[in-house]
Parts: C-alpha cells; structure tokens; sequence
C-alpha cells in the first residue's frame, strides 16, 4: 500500500467494517455467484436472430447513407435532420431488440 499506514482508530473502524461484512450472507452469496459475463446482450440477440437484426441495420444504412448524400447534394437541413432521426430511430430499435430477445 502506497502512503502513510492507516492509525490506530482507522485500523479499528476498518476491522469493525469487514467484520460486518463477513456477517452478511446474502452479499456473500452475491459475490460468490456473481460472474463476468463476456456476451452482452447484443451477442445473444445476435445468436439467436442474425438474419432479422442484419436486415433491419442494412436497411437503415442504406437510408440513412442515401439520405446523406442528397441532404448534403442539395444543401437541405430538413434531409440531414431525417438522417438524424434515422439513425436515432435504428439505435431505439437496436436496444429494443436486443432487450426483447435477450435471456
């Protein structure tokens, strides 16, 4: 430990806190089974329907690109604020989808 060692009193309340916490078993049983979930939900939903969720993002890609490209052409923010809510639109359904599908 970096620093000045801890007084005699800290020393104390630190003792009386593990001592409380080694006395809580539903937080002992929280940190004995908790694990490290390396799949989001994302990786689930994707395993379970890849074909739905693919379609939907290539799609909203294509709109959203070709939405772009003719707001920036001709100059007109109401286009570049469709590309907006498109992508705002694919993200809320994103996160939908991956929530309703997964465990």
């Amino acid at each position: 430990m970096d620093g000045p060692a801890l007084s005699h009193r800290e020393l104390l309340i630190l003792g009386q806190i593990e001592a409380a916490l080694r006395t809580d078993r539903l937080l002992e049983r929280r940190l004995r089974t908790m694990r490290f979930s390396r799949s989001g939900r994302l990786r689930r939903a994707l395993r379970r329907r890849p074909q739905l969720l693919v379609g939907v993002l290539a799609v909203l890609l294509v709109l959203s690109s070709a939405l772009l490209a003719t707001g920036v052409v001709l100059g007109l923010p109401l286009l570049i604020a469709a590309v907006a809510s498109a992508w705002a639109a694919g993200f809320a359904g994103l996160l939908l989808f991956t929530r309703r599908h997964a465990p």
